[in-house]
């Protein structure tokens, strides 16, 4: 298998700075709605330019009120830029992510029409969606949103491309905007939530390919949707710690909690194992030089997280 030449990053790109850590940094959803829907996204899809104002505002307020995330989703590549005919079937999906108390994540699969469907549908119990079937997929979702951010698009359409080509299983798909452009290529792991940055060819294949056998790569970790920032810290810090010593936890064996901080700067969270065992990581919120947080933006506020402990027991 030989991997695809990395495209050429323009100098003034907002994805090569590398001193943020990435754990701590996923966006932060317990519910992701995908819609498939080829074609062009606009900057902000649900800005009026996909969907027409009225229907963007609709959804918009649906899902606010049922406590999603809607992203866009396509086939890589120029099957993802056909657009369909009206009224044609298109797939969706309803990711539920888990991981709270060691609560199972779940994918379900339906079709609609069009997105004007999605105002109809109970989402908030996804179980009652008409046509719906919890599904065994385990989907790869990379960011190509080229109208947001153009790192997203240069670096995560070849990234997306060859992890599609290799798997050829129609489980990975190109996306909208998930959040951190300064971490292209970034890609989303669904149903459970898992998120990856400054990915190349391979961990993006790895992470897609773990993912379908119950595990949770560890390359570009940026950590768990349905987690605050510190959990996804101290999650990353365990797994890291397990792993080290040949031990790997799928997606639902550790769940975290979030403990009151000390100080200002400083977070703790418990991390507890299915089997009883726990840790407690502390890390501290450090700032970074300021800087774009997309490609074209003023400079602004950075910081990143740094583990300052992690030690087996309970906090206090």
């Amino acid at each position: 298998m030989t991997s695809p030449t990395t495209p050429a990053i323009p100098a003034d790109s907002c994805s090569l700075m590398t001193d943020e850590n990435l754990p701590g940094t996923a966006a932060r959803e317990t519910l992701w709605v995908l819609l498939e829907h080829p074609g062009g996204w606009g900057r902000d899809i649900l800005d009026g330019t996909v969907f027409g104002a009225d229907l963007s505002a609709a959804l918009k307020e649906k899902m606010a009120q049922v406590g999603a995330r809607l992203l866009l989703i396509r086939q890589s590549g120029r099957e993802g830029q056909k657009v369909k005919d009206a009224g044609a079937r298109r797939r969706a999906f309803l990711a539920v992510t888990g991981g709270r108390d060691f609560s199972p994540a779940r994918l379900y699969s339906f079709e609609v029409t069009g997105a004007e469907d999605l105002l109809s549908l109970p989402l908030e119990t996804p179980g009652n969606i008409p046509g719906a079937v919890v599904s065994r997929e385990t989907l790869t979702l990379v960011c190509t949103h080229s109208k947001r951010d153009r790192c997203c698009a240069v670096r995560g359409r070849p990234i997306a491309s060859f992890v599609s080509e290799q798997l050829a299983d129609g489980s990975v798909w190109e996306c909208s905007h998930t959040g951190g452009h300064r971490f292209a290529p970034v890609a989303i792991s669904l149903p459970t939530g898992y998120t990856y940055g400054r990915l190349n060819f391979e961990q993006a294949l790895t992470l897609a390919q773990e993912a379908q056998k119950g595990q949770v790569a560890l390359e570009g970790l940026r950590g768990r949707s349905s987690h605050s920032p510190i959990e996804q810290v101290a999650e990353v810090a365990i797994r890291t710690l397990l792993a080290d010593a040949g031990e790997h936890p799928g997606p639902g064996d550790l769940t975290p909690d979030e403990v009151t901080a000390t100080e200002p700067d400083l977070h703790t969270a418990r991390v507890t194992h299915r089997d009883g065992r726990s840790w407690v990581a502390t890390a501290r919120r450090t700032e970074l030089p300021p800087r774009p947080a997309s490609c074209g933006k003023d400079d602004a506020p950075a910081f990143s997280w740094e583990v300052v402990s992690l030690h087996p027991g309970t906090a206090a």
